[in-house]
């Protein structure tokens, strides 16, 4: 192979990833960043579902309440993180807790709150239902009943310390992608819940 051809191919390779979906290993760094960027590069087939985030952001809320759980309140704290790993899954092919670009939950969600806060129970669902049909409350509604008829997704939407949830729901085609984060308030600065029963 020529330099040329080799450079032509080297070319063609970045530029068929960045047009899936890919973003440049700079973009790695900060999370907030790679989310938002991420967000800007969706195919023209694809976009975020508000309709049906808040539909799922209700379905927990009320399947909560039906099982002696407190209700949770639909925040968009996070529905920018949840879209972003929503995105990140679609591109990826697979369901997962760690972005493309390696990025943990816990990484993932301290991008998006201030970094002196503590929260005493956070938690992330993500799944995909990639079954022909519309893209509509049905097939949520299906979703949602995945992480129902899982035991260990059923248990982390059921915490008990858990007040809010945001919901990112992507759509491509057909498919749906979703990802519902959870989590409490922050524990009040003064205060470590690590440390009880000090002092007289």
């Amino acid at each position: 192979m020529t330099l040329i051809r080799f450079v032509s191919a080297l070319f063609l390779a970045a530029f068929l990833g960045l047009s899936a979906g890919m973003l440049p290993a700079g973009a790695a760094g900060n999370y907030a960043q790679y989310a938002r960027a991420l967000l800007q590069k969706l195919p023209e087939n694809s976009g975020a579902r508000p309709d049906l985030e808040a539909y799922l952001d209700k379905l927990v809320s009320s399947y909560r309440q039906a099982n002696g759980r407190e209700g949770l309140a639909a925040s968009d704290m996070m529905r920018e993180a949840a879209r972003a790993q929503a995105a990140d899954m679609m591109f990826a092919g697979k369901s997962g807790h760690k972005s493309r670009a390696g990025h943990s939950f816990d990484q993932r969600f301290g991008a998006f709150v201030e970094p002196t806060l503590i929260y005493k129970a956070r938690g992330e669902n993500a799944a995909s239902d990639r079954k022909k049909g519309p893209a509509d409350r049905m097939k949520a509604k299906a979703l949602f009943d995945l992480w129902l008829d899982s035991s260990g997704h059923r248990r982390n939407l059921m915490k008990r310390d858990y007040e809010f949830v945001s919901t990112g729901v992507i759509q491509r085609g057909d498919e749906l992608w979703a990802v519902q984060i959870f989590w409490s308030k922050p524990v009040p600065a003064d205060s470590n819940p690590l440390v009880i029963g000090i002092g007289g």
